[in-house]
Parts: structure tokens; sequence; C-alpha cells
């Protein structure tokens, strides 16, 4: 690598990170303000934090709200990743564009519309409507990696196994599927975090319903308080788990695949 490019690599890890280790540090600060030089090392805010009320609620509204996010959109991933991804299946091209457009659209734009067609359905605001919308914003993300997985499969397992009998659901389930666990662990993941880090849907259709991120962003416009700083890092640590989690499960199915080859004569 050139040094242009480690000096261009050097500034962008800086500008993405930076502030985050800033919000670490001052997590860590025993004083009330956040400027330097530190005034000492507590962790009376993480206690203070864990210690309210609307903290832990918001976490398990939120932790709630992520599992039917997760799994139904990676059940959707997969069902629009097999269409995608079918030989026969025509307009192909354009049914991959319109799985994308929740991406594409912005989120401020597609959250009015989800909360009109929320309120004209007569479902109105509320922890459903807010799975649903979610959902459908996650749908891009999942069926990508779902797709990017099924395009590198080899299609002759599926068709020896109609050959000697199996009928499509049987071929479906115990050849293809279980290629796509590790991709489907991802999906779900990805849906997950996505829903825990959302704040634009949740603002137009929470409703009662309070998840963390809109405490998170209440709290932050009356008053820049160091449990903030505490909660935002506590958020990041469990994203960053749940990734963990998802790739130490990825690495340990991927080695138990590679033994059972070795082990097949």
């Amino acid at each position: 690598m050139s040094r242009l490019m480690i000096l261009t690599l050097g500034l962008a890890v800086c500008f993405f990170y930076l502030p985050i280790v800033v919000l670490g540090i001052f997590s860590f600060n025993a004083a009330s303000t956040m400027a330097f030089p530190l005034s000492g090392f507590t962790l009376s805010w993480y206690a203070d934090l864990f210690g309210n009320e609307a903290f832990l609620g918001g976490f398990v509204t939120s932790f709630l709200i992520a599992q039917p996010v997760g799994l139904l959109g990676a059940l959707i991933g997969l069902i629009a990743a097999l269409a995608v991804t079918s030989p026969r299946m025509k307009f192909r091209a354009a049914f991959g564009i319109l799985v994308l457009v929740p991406f594409l659209v912005p989120k401020t734009v597609l959250s009015i519309a989800q909360a009109m067609l929320m309120s004209w359905v007569g479902l109105g605001r509320g922890a459903t409507a807010l799975i649903l919308a979610q959902t459908l914003v996650v749908i891009p993300f999942t069926t990508t990696i779902l797709a990017a997985v099924m395009i590198r499969l080899d299609p002759r397992l599926e068709e020896a196994a109609r050959d000697l009998g199996a009928t499509p659901w049987q071929s479906f389930r115990r050849v293809l599927l279980p290629q796509l666990s590790v991709a489907l662990s991802a999906a779900y993941s990805i849906g997950v975090i996505l829903s825990l880090a959302d704040l634009t849907i949740s603002m137009f259709l929470a409703g009662r319903t309070q998840p963390l991120s809109l405490i998170v962003a209440s709290e932050f416009r009356r008053e820049l308080k160091p449990d903030l700083n505490a909660m935002q890092v506590a958020v990041l640590v469990l994203t960053a788990l749940i990734v963990a989690l998802t790739e130490i499960n990825r690495r340990r199915r991927l080695r138990g695949r590679m033994a059972r080859v070795r082990d097949d004569p």
C-alpha cells in the first residue's frame, strides 16, 4: 500500500471511530461535564444506568421488537432470494429492484408513507406497526446476503436429490437449507442490529411503545448527561456481542462442515 492510501485509510478510521472512542472515555469520567482534562475514573454512570428503569424498559422493548424483525427479515429475505436467484423466474431484474426500493427511498419519506398506510388499514401505531415497518427496511439487506450465498451454491446437488426421488420440499429442507444456515444466521443478526439502531421509523410509528432509541433521543434533547455516554457504550457493546456471536457461529459451522468433508471417504 502506498503512503497516500495508508494516510487516507487512517483518516477514514479516525473520522468514523474517534467519536466512539471519545464517547467511551467520557463514560468513565468522574466529572459530570464532558471536557478535557478528565477528572478521574468512575463506574457510577454505569451504576446509575442499570438502575434506570426507563433505560431497562426501553432496552427490553427494543430487544423484544428486534427478535420478530430479525426472524421475519430472514424468512422473507429467504423467499425473495429464492425468487431472485431462480433461473425459471421471469422479470428477475425487476423483482430485484423492487426488493431494493426500501433501501433506496429516504427513511423519512418511507416512514411517513408507512404511517399513512398503517392508519389507512386501521392498524395504528405501536409495536406491531413498528415490527412490520422495520422488517420492510431489513428485507433488502437479508435478501442480498442470502442471494449472494445462493448464487455460489452448486445446483447439481438439488438435481441429484430430485433424481433420487426427493420432493421439492425435501430437497429444499435437506439439501439447500443446511447450506444456508450460516447465511440465515447472519441475516437474522443484521435484522436485529438494524432494528436496535432504528430511530427514524420509531419516531413515526412507535406510538406509546418506547424503544431505547426514542428514550436516548428524548434524553439528548433535554440535557447531555454523562449517563447517556454509558448508555451508548452499552448499546455498542451489545451490538458488537451480536456480531461476535454470529461470527463465532459461522466459523463453528464452517469447521464442522470441513470436518465432515474430510471424514467422508
